[in-house]
């Protein structure tokens, strides 16, 4: 369960490897998949290498949950690439930020 969102299992999307501009059409339809969801968890765990263009599509999601009221927590452990990356951009001020996958599921 997360926080604010009772009784409601979220969804969970993992995203691994690098996403530059030659994946963002798959970026988007993986990011597509938690689009009607009430609660979600986008797990960056495991991604090696984020550029501007998934910066921009991980703002786009956040900016639609929240126009819709739903939750979004994003799994960016420290020392990663992506959490160098939110923090350079000081998105990691604006996104719900989680270090690990269980502490997003429970925030």
């Amino acid at each position: 369960m997360m926080h604010g969102v009772p009784d409601q299992e979220p969804a969970v999307l993992t995203l691994d490897g690098e996403y530059d501009l030659t994946r963002r059409a798959e970026l988007r339809d993986r990011l597509a998949s938690i689009a009607g969801a009430t609660a979600a968890v986008v797990d960056l765990s495991t991604a090696t290498y984020i550029d501007s263009m998934a910066l921009s599509e991980f703002v786009r999601t956040t900016k639609e949950f929240t126009a819709r009221d739903a939750r979004i927590v994003w799994v960016v452990p420290a020392g990663t690439n992506p959490h160098r990356i939110f923090a350079i951009a000081k998105l990691d001020r604006w996104f719900a930020l989680a270090p690990t996958l269980q502490a997003a599921l429970t925030r």
